[in-house]
C-alpha cells in the first residue's frame, strides 16, 4: 500500500476511534494510573513511570495520564522523554467528551507546562556545552546526537547554529544509509533524524520516516505518538503559530519575524511590548475550546501588531515597508505568511 495512503488511513482511523471511545471510562487504564500515584506518592518513581506507560498503552490520547508520565520522567531528569510527553500535552484541545475535570486539568496543566521551559533550555544549552567542548573529537556520530540532544531541548540554539544543523543532518544520514535502504531499521536514531529534518523545513523528509515508522509500531502509544507528529508537521502556519503562542516557546527570532523587524535587533523594550501581546493571547486561548474562539484570537494578535506598526511603535517597519513595497506586497500579506 502506498505509504501516504496508509499513514491518511490510519490518522484517519485514530480520530474517529478517539471519538467514538472518548467519553468510555477505561477502567484498566485508570487503575494503572491509580497504582502509579499511590508509586509516585511512595516516591517509586519507576514503578510509577511503568504503571503511566501501561496507562497510556490502553487510553493514549489522555493527555492526563501524559502529563503526569512527563512530570515523573522529568524529576528522573529523562529530559528527552519528558519533553516529547509535555509537547503532546500542550498541543492536546479540550475535549467536551472527556468531561470538566479531564478539560480542567489540561487546562492547568498547559500552564505549568510553560513554567519548565527555562529548565529543559538549562538542559540543552548544558549538553550544547558538552559538544562545543568536544566538537575536535573524531566520533561524529556521538557529537551529532548531542547536538540533537541540545536542539531537543532549547529552541534558540536551533536558530542562532543553522549550519550545524544542516552538518550533523548529513552525519545522521549517512550513519542510516541501511534504514533508508529498507535492510534494517533503527527506530530511535531515525525519528530523531526526522525531527532535525522538520526544524530545517524538510517536510517531505520529515513526513517521510514518520510514514516508514509507522510500520515498525510496538503498540497504539507509539502509533500515537508517531500520528501525532505526522499530525502537526502538517497543520497549517496559522495552527502552529497558535499553538507556540499558548505554550509560551517563542524565541527572540521568533519575535522578530512575527513583527517583521528583519535584521534589526529586538531590544528588550520592544520585545516586551510584543511579549504582552503574546501573553494576553495566551491567556485567552488556554480558554478558547473551538476553533472559531481559537482563530478569533489570532485575528486580534493580526489587527493589533498592524495598528501598532501604523503607528511605528515597533522596530525595522521601515526596512519591512521597503521590503514589501520592493516584492508587491502588502503588511496583511506579509502577516498571512506568519500564519496570522
Amino acid at each position: 500500500m502506498n505509504r501516504f495512503l496508509h499513514l491518511a488511513i490510519t490518522v484517519l482511523c485514530f480520530v474517529i476511534t478517539a471519538t467514538i471511545f472518548a467519553s468510555t471510562l477505561n477502567t484498566e487504564a485508570e487503575a494503572l494510573f491509580k497504582k502509579a500515584e499511590a508509586a509516585f506518592v511512595a516516591k517509586n518513581m519507576d514503578s510509577a513511570e511503568t504503571s503511566l506507560i501501561e496507562a497510556l498503552k490502553l487510553e493514549s490520547d489522555n493527555a492526563v495520564y501524559r502529563y503526569i508520565l512527563a512530570q515523573v520522567q522529568f524529576m528522573k531528569e529523562n529530559f528527552l522523554e519528558s519533553k516529547n510527553n509535555m509537547e503532546i500535552v500542550s498541543r492536546s484541545r479540550p475535549s467536551p467528551d472527556k468531561g470538566d475535570d479531564y478539560n480542567n486539568k489540561l487546562k492547568n496543566y498547559k500552564k505549568k507546562i510553560k513554567d519548565l521551559q527555562e529548565k529543559f533550555n538549562a538542559a540543552g544549552s548544558a549538553r550544547f556545552d558538552i559538544y562545543q567542548k568536544n566538537k575536535g573529537s573524531d566520533q561524529k556520530l556521538k557529537l551529532a546526537v548531542t547536538v540533537f540532544q541540545a536542539f531537543r531541548l532549547n529552541p534558540p540554539l536551533r536558530y542562532k547554529n543553522f549550519k550545524l544543523l544542516e552538518e550533523i543532518i548529513g552525519i545522521y544520514e549517512e550513519a542510516l544509509k541501511k534504514s533508508f535502504e529498507g535492510s534494517e531499521w533503527q527506530k530511535e536514531p531515525m525519528l530523531q533524524l526526522a525531527f532535525l529534518y522538520e526544524i530545517a523545513n524538510k517536510k517531505d523528509k520529515a513526513a517521510e520516516v514518520y510514514m516508514r515508522a509507522l510500520d515498525y509500531v510496538e503498540n497504539p502509544n507509539e502509533e500515537f505518538v508517531i500520528t501525532h507528529k505526522f499530525d502537526y508537521l502538517n497543520r497549517s502556519n496559522k495552527e502552529k503559530l497558535l499553538d507556540t503562542i499558548e505554550a509560551g516557546d517563542f524565541s527572540r527570532q521568533d519575535l522578530e519575524e512575527l513583527i517583521g523587524s528583519g535584521s534589526q535587533k529586538v531590544t528588550e523594550e520592544d520585545k516586551a511590548k510584543i511579549e504582552g501581546i503574546i501573553t494576553d493571547a495566551r491567556s485567552k486561548l488556554e480558554d478558547a475550546t473551538t476553533d472559531e474562539e481559537r482563530e478569533s484570537v489570532l485575528e486580534e494578535i493580526k489587527a493589533t501588531i498592524i495598528e501598532k506598526q501604523k503607528r511605528g511603535e515597533l522596530p525595522g517597519q521601515e526596512e519591512l515597508k521597503k521590503k514589501l513595497e520592493k516584492e508587491g506586497k502588502t503588511m496583511e500579506d506579509y502577516l498571512k505568511e506568519k500564519g496570522l
